[in-house]
């Protein structure tokens, strides 16, 4: 499960400098993981970011098992110019090249309770093409979600209106366009059904914060274990406290010049999903 932990701050520091200090075998890397994911609270109040502490402040903290360990980064693909992992969840996308030991450059981003392929570039060439591949949608990607309940098409594209609302770092869902809202286009198809329950294959048509979260709940279909927009119905007996949701497939198109031997490769990672508290 896990130990909570709780702390004086003596000295005025950094939230994570001060964790790694405190926490035996716990880096600054896994600290911002543990900050990122809800898991700090400084006087009470969870935090967000690298907080800033005072002499007094009353520091808790809860470690899951293994935190404090090394964290397994599984490496899919690596060059002179790009590495793609498969990210665990837990993990923040910014605390990867550090657990990676090398400077290296995000060109996109995943969700701190989102598994899956993330790729970073190793050159600021390498960044300057993956970074307008991604803006230019010339970038594939495929995802795999555990939802309840099922939708009942087998398959589906879907279009809304979303308006992200930064200081809360949530987005609002519209069915009809708006001032404002920018569209959003997902695309499903069931894999497989397991009782009222279903494993989607999803292919995100365009890239809106938290899109495959808030569109899936918005249609009635919500990922389990996803606790920011899934507000219908009761929790699922043994499900996992964190969101079903895996970036499985990654490929990119139209790369120019010292990238274009990455045009066509297709990246994969296995969703590693346990459903036997649906088959249960």
């Amino acid at each position: 499960m896990g130990k909570k932990y709780e702390f004086t701050v003596d000295d005025e520091q950094k939230a994570t400098a001060f964790l790694a200090t405190a926490v035996a075998g716990l880096s600054r890397a896994k600290a911002d993981i543990l900050v990122k994911s809800g898991e700090v609270r400084v006087n009470g109040s969870r935090i967000k970011s690298n907080t800033a502490l005072r002499r007094g402040d009353i520091v808790t903290v809860f470690v899951p098992d293994g935190v404090s360990r090394d964290v397994s980064l599984k490496t899919v693909y690596d060059d002179d110019n790009i590495v793609v992992f498969d990210k665990p969840k837990r993990t923040a996308y910014d605390a990867l090249p550090e657990l990676y030991g090398s400077p290296l450059f995000a060109v996109h981003r995943l969700d701190t309770n989102t598994t899956g392929l993330i790729a970073f570039a190793k050159t600021e060439y390498a960044l300057a093409e993956l970074t307008a591949a991604f803006r230019e949608r010339r970038v594939s990607k495929l995802y795999e979600a555990v939802v309840s309940p099922a939708p009942v098409a087998e398959r589906a594209v879907l279009t809304a209106y979303m308006k992200l609302l930064r200081s809360q770092n949530t987005v609002i869902v519209s069915a009809e366009p708006k001032a404002g809202y920018k569209t959003m286009i997902t695309e499903y198809e069931v894999k497989e059904r397991i009782g009222g329950a279903a494993v989607l294959r999803v292919f995100p048509h365009t890239g809106r914060t938290h899109q495959i979260r808030a569109h899936l709940n918005f249609v009635g279909c919500p990922i389990i274990g996803e606790h920011k927009y899934y507000i219908r119905g009761g929790a699922i007996a043994g499900a996992p406290d964190t969101q079903m949701l895996a970036a499985v497939e990654l490929s990119f198109s139209g790369l120019k010049g010292k990238l274009a031997y990455l045009n066509g490769k297709v990246f994969r990672a296995p969703s590693t999903f346990e459903l036997d508290f649906l088959r249960g």
